[in-house]
């Protein structure tokens, strides 16, 4: 039995982040069915490869789910929805602030149907303050949250992660959000009224160097692959890139031994950590032209066998083949009807064994 067995969602979301929450309780075994206008869900236009019906950007945050299409607008299509909410435990929503309002289906509108219903609002910026009727997108809040502002080289531009990460993350963070008011009405019989935003959700996602700028009351620098708090090596090998981490001095003196440069332990430029964070570029001036004269998979397994956290920047196509993932199921094969094989993400954990499987 999955966790979530026996809960019923209605889901009124659509784009990245509502859908990415709702999918969460539906791959736990909760019944998800998602309500779609129209038009359909704005996601299956995004890549036009495939019909709408077949978008991987919509097969990937939308599976085991039931669909319907409603419009909200008009007395009958309401009229479902209210039907719908009456033998539902959950409902979840990514409009912006107002659009319940004009609907009527706010967390009041909606408990007269359902007195112990669990209401998650996700919207960009919040339901109150002064930025709460905008519209937003996961770069708005990329560069809104300061995250763009440590993003980047030193002397370059400002630059945004390439995935939608505060999207995806917001959606975890309201499925968490849901399975905590769930057990909830478990121990009191009453329902909840869950609110969330991408704008609070990059923010969170930042919490140690917001701690930090808080307390130096300073902003913390764009160092590219660099970072002021940890000692990261970026370096070309001969035939790619490969990323080393070293917290500690444990595994600087690791380092040292396992490229053949012991020397470099006792330099008085590189005797402490806070020492090697200043002085890393005369340390990548010694480091570069060393890993530069060999290959990604020579230093990956010598720096391995002496136990370097390490690993080689790679594509996507490389990941979607990687051994690791493959033996922990974490990619999802299904067969659809008009995009054929399509091979989704599935979620990042086990209970009792159990991986992603498509109902």
């Amino acid at each position: 039995m999955l966790p979530l067995q026996g809960l019923k969602v209605v889901d009124l979301t659509r784009m990245l982040v509502g859908p990415t929450a709702t999918m969460l309780l539906a791959d736990m075994g909760a019944e998800v069915i998602k309500i779609e206008p129209n038009a359909g869900d704005d996601t299956r236009y995004q890549q036009l490869r495939h019909a709408p019906e077949a978008c991987p950007f919509f097969l990937a945050l939308n599976r085991n789910k039931r669909d319907i299409v409603l419009d909200l607008a008009r007395a009958e299509g309401r009229d479902v929805l209210l039907r719908l909410v009456a033998e539902a435990d959950i409902v979840v929503h990514n409009f912006r602030p107002g659009v319940v309002d004009k609907l009527a289906i706010t967390y009041d509108d909606l408990r007269k149907v359902r007195s112990n219903l669990i209401y998650c609002s996700i919207s960009a910026f919040g339901e109150t303050g002064p930025y709460a009727k905008r519209p937003g997108t996961d770069v708005l809040f990329q560069a809104m949250s300061g995250l763009m502002s440590i993003t980047g080289e030193p002397d370059g531009a400002p630059m945004r992660a390439a995935a939608p990460m505060i999207d995806v993350t917001t959606g975890v963070t309201a499925a968490f959000a849901i399975v905590n008011a769930v057990l909830l009405r478990m121990k009191t019989g009453e329902g909840s009224y869950i609110q969330t935003d991408l704008f609070s959700q990059a923010v969170f996602m930042q919490a140690p160097m917001m701690a930090w700028a808080a307390a130096e009351r300073a902003n913390p620098p764009r160092l590219g692959n660099k970072s002021p708090m940890a000692l990261i090596i970026d370096v070309r090998t001969r035939d790619g890139y490969l990323m080393l981490a070293i917290p500690t001095a444990k595994f600087w003196k690791i380092l040292c031994r396992a490229v053949s440069m012991p020397d470099l332990v006792d330099d008085v430029r590189f005797r402490t950590h806070p020492l090697r964070l200043r002085n890393q570029p005369a340390l990548m001036a010694i480091l570069e032209p060393r890993f530069a004269a060999e290959s990604t998979e020579h230093w990956q397994r010598i720096l391995i066998e002496n136990g370097v956290p390490c690993g080689p920047v790679r594509t996507y196509q490389e990941v979607l083949a990687d051994p690791q993932l493959e033996a922990s199921a974490r990619f999802v094969d299904m067969q659809h009807e008009v995009a054929g094989p399509s091979r989704v993400v599935g979620l990042p954990f086990r209970i009792n064994g159990r991986a992603t499987t498509i109902e």
